[in-house]
């Protein structure tokens, strides 16, 4: 009663759905791997920044001590340049005065 035809076609579906099957099961199984993979990625990630950010609130001490100690140093190189030009015009003029009495026809 029942037609052969048919029941290669029902055996081509069942092996085709199974085919099926064996490939979603496959692709489960490579993105569960996959994403294990990128969240290991991710904990790494994780744990740097966080490394990271607990060594910022040092750095960024530093980093501003850093800078007003510069602040410091320009300031201080500024007044010792100022000190050396002034200290070069007194003795600039102490000269021409040492000169007119040493030589008064000058």
């Amino acid at each position: 009663m029942s037609d052969p035809s048919v029941n290669e076609r029902f055996d081509r579906v069942d092996k085709s759905i199974e085919r099926l099957t064996q490939y979603v099961i496959d692709l489960r199984d490579e993105t569960t791997s996959r994403l294990q993979v990128i969240e290991n990625r991710l904990d790494f990630l994780s744990l740097t920044v966080a490394s990271i950010d607990s060594r910022l609130p040092a750095l960024t001490k530093a980093t501003l001590e850093t800078g007003s100690l510069t602040s410091q140093l320009v300031r201080e190189q500024a007044r010792q340049k100022d000190s050396a030009t002034d200290l070069a015009s007194r003795v600039a003029k102490l000269e021409e005065k040492v000169s007119r009495f040493v030589d008064p026809a000058a």
